[in-house]
């Protein structure tokens, strides 16, 4: 019986490096070439600079060297149109799957329903597509609401009795984000009315994620609480909060999406962030990913949509987590 294939880069920092060209020492199948015992796989990520997708295809690459796959990998960064060519490419190498987290659904309708009609499985992460058959999704509203519920249960412990001035990071060119950020919004406006949202920002990566604390504090000196969509802005924040001034970690706090490794350290150390939300993590995504691909490929019957779990990780199961997840 056939396997996936699958090769994935290590880093982000050379995923970046090798944007559009195939993973080193990874094998490109000649289209139509079925006669080995492995499939092959094509994955295209909107922007792997994020560490939670990083994280996902260096567990990704040792999961599938343990099962004995290859995949050629490729960095979209960003651009809808890149992410198209990529994709064609893919169906013309005669991939057997391909692997998306888009930059844009919309742009993906024409070049996934070519790719399925070329006898490929198309597997969405993330993003909801068109044309796919399965994919692994966030419930985003549900998830940006568990993190503002976690901010605004924070701040009533911690300011009852006083207004609060907050700050979000947010991601807006993504609709799945956009509900995200309207759950943290909702979540925080009707548990802690004593809050009041004063400044805005988009932010994927961890230097993103400075920046906008640091502009955010020299703005607004009393603010108290930044809730950000994902980890990239998390792990960022955590550290332009102490850049800014902040020193009495206690009097502030921050609140994360995704539980990477970095969130997690900074919650059991007591610094600035004070949760996160879980939604599986970075390692047990790359091995869904591929156990989804996997299975249709082998002809075994697959749930079409499939959500990631949602649990908010604090001071009080931050430890336990970290050994369960990251091995601590």
């Amino acid at each position: 019986m056939k396997k996936v294939g699958t090769f994935i880069a290590a880093s982000a920092a050379a995923l970046l490096a090798m944007t559009g060209c195939s993973t080193p020492g990874a094998t490109t199948p000649a289209a139509g070439n079925n006669d080995s015992d492995s499939y092959s796989v094509g994955v295209t990520f909107s922007d792997l600079s994020n560490p939670v997708w990083a994280e996902l295809v260096q567990e990704a690459q040792e999961y599938g060297a343990e099962e004995g796959l290859e995949v050629n990998y490729v960095d979209a960064q960003n651009s809808a149109g890149q992410q198209v060519t990529q994709i064609e490419n893919f169906i013309q190498q005669g991939v057997d799957a391909i692997i998306i987290c888009a930059v844009e659904s919309n742009a993906l309708t024409d070049v996934t329903l070519r790719a399925q009609e070329a006898g490929i499985e198309v597997v969405g992460y993330t993003q909801v597509l068109e044309n796919y058959d399965a994919q692994y999704l966030v419930n985003a509203y549900d998830t940006g609401y568990a993190n503002g519920e976690a901010a605004a249960a924070w701040i009533n412990e911690n300011y009852p009795d006083e207004p609060v001035e907050w700050g979000l990071m947010d991601l807006p060119r993504f609709p799945e984000i956009i509900e995200r950020a309207n759950g943290i919004k909702e979540a925080i406006a009707e548990l802690a009315p004593n809050a009041e949202l004063v400044a805005t920002a988009p932010a994927l990566t961890a230097e993103e994620g400075v920046t906008n604390a640091e502009n955010f504090l020299q703005a607004n000196p009393d603010m108290k609480v930044i809730a950000t969509i994902g980890g990239g802005g998390a792990v960022g924040a955590n550290e332009g909060v102490k850049s800014a001034g902040i020193s009495d970690y206690d009097s502030f706090g921050l609140f994360g999406i995704d539980a990477t490794e970095q969130e997690i350290q900074n919650i059991i150390n007591g610094e600035p962030q004070k949760t996160s939300i879980s939604l599986g993590g970075g390692k047990a995504h790359g091995r869904t990913l591929i156990d989804m691909t996997s299975a249709l490929l082998n002809g075994e019957e697959v749930e079409k949509d499939q959500y990631m779990p949602v649990e908010v990780i604090d001071e009080s199961n931050a430890q336990e987590y970290y050994d369960e997840v990251y091995g601590g």
